[in-house]
């Protein structure tokens, strides 16, 4: 935790992920466009219609890595960077990021040395704790979340009106739903403003599907899901996919019928097939439970898995017909040929959303970055 390091002096981080480019294919590996990247960053801005962006790159900016994902928003002049922990903050400002960095885990008056020597923003919601802070904070203000932040409605929320409260922002928990969520919390976070007086010089609410549903110009965009290729809303505009996650086919086998596959034999082979097992498994963030029901794309065909992934490999089921070779990519997410597998397909075969799906993907899992 943060007091490890703090009584260590400076604290420094080994790199999430490899950004080697070195064509060793032995293993699974994602591919990142920092250009679709970039331009979906473009694309939520113009939604929002203001100028200043907050991108949040906590956890490893969604797992594709906050460092080469900063570097390479740092070309739009974004206001800062929205964190998540200390530690993460930390990392990068010890990377050489100077932008503004806002960690979002609502602060604690200990941790105010640690603030200033890094040069972070805090979140504040405790009066106790803004009376005491000496630094630029935000005020989160709950508006429906039931997360973090003071309730709109509370006598608290004056008190932390302070000379040093620099933003004050909500978060909307339904507006890749639709709208009327939307307006509820937009409602409540204006009687907040008005709770606390004069208007702070930075207000922000727009997360990625909020950017399209809020008629209102603010200070700050503060685009998550969206920038990461993630489908935030089914009926908003369609990012462009930023990762795709590839790994070989390392081994075939022949099965006769009645041959099983993977732990627990959950699976029997009903006539005469090949097995192609692909390197990578659930350590690398498939998950344990998608096994006969997702699938890989090989030489434009798309297989279906089949067995329980298992942690180093998944199997899938070439048929009795097929020209797969060992050492064929298998495509997990990302195009092949005319065949496509979004991260969001991907991870509503885990019964998931895209969030969890990038956030989880194994650090020995490199990522390769192209562009942007």
């Amino acid at each position: 935790m943060v007091l490890a390091f703090a009584r260590l002096g400076r604290y420094n981080t080994r790199p999430f992920v490899s950004v080697s480019t070195a064509p060793r294919n032995d293993r699974a590996w994602a591919e990142v466009n920092l250009g679709h990247l970039l331009a979906n960053a473009r694309t939520i801005q113009a939604a929002a219609g203001c100028d200043a962006l907050l991108p949040m790159i906590k956890a490893e900016a969604y797992g594709l890595g906050a460092l080469p994902v900063a570097r390479t928003l740092e070309t739009l002049d974004p206001w800062g960077f929205g964190l998540a922990t200390i530690d993460e903050a930390v990392a990068l400002r010890e990377a050489g990021i100077t932008r503004r960095l806002l960690v979002f885990t609502p602060a604690r008056a200990v941790f105010l040395e640690l603030y200033e020597e890094y040069d972070l923003t805090a979140v504040v919601d405790d009066p106790s704790v803004a009376a005491v802070w000496t630094r630029p904070f935000h005020v989160e203000v709950d508006t429906g979340m039931g997360r973090c932040g003071v309730r709109w409605d509370s006598a608290q929320l004056p008190g932390c009106a302070t000379e040093f409260q620099e933003g004050m922002f909500t978060h909307f928990h339904s507006a890749d739903e639709g709208q009327d969520s939307v307006d509820v919390q937009w409602d409540r976070f204006q009687q907040a403003l008005e709770r606390i007086g004069s208007r702070p010089p930075l207000v922000h609410a727009a997360n990625s599907a909020a950017a399209w549903r809020l008629r209102e110009k603010l200070d700050l965009a503060r685009p998550g899901i969206f920038l990461y290729g993630g489908q935030h809303a089914e009926d908003l505009p369609a990012p462009r996919p930023v990762v795709e996650i590839k790994a070989p086919v390392v081994a075939l086998r022949d099965l006769r019928a009645g041959d099983s596959v993977s732990y627990g034999a959950t699976w029997t082979a009903t006539k005469a097939t090949c097995i192609g097992t692909v390197g990578i498994g659930y350590a690398d963030g498939v998950s344990r439970t998608v096994g006969d029901r997702a699938s890989v794309l090989v030489a434009g065909h798309r297989y279906r898995m089949v067995g329980r992934v298992t942690m180093d490999f998944v199997m899938v089921d070439l048929g009795d017909r097929h020209a797969v070779r060992v050492g064929d990519t298998a495509t997990v997410v990302g195009r092949d040929g005319d065949l496509e597998t979004t991260i969001d397909e991907f991870a509503a075969w885990a019964g998931t959303n895209a969030y969890e799906a990038l956030s989880r993907l194994g650090p020995r899992v490199p990522r390769r970055y192209t562009g942007p």
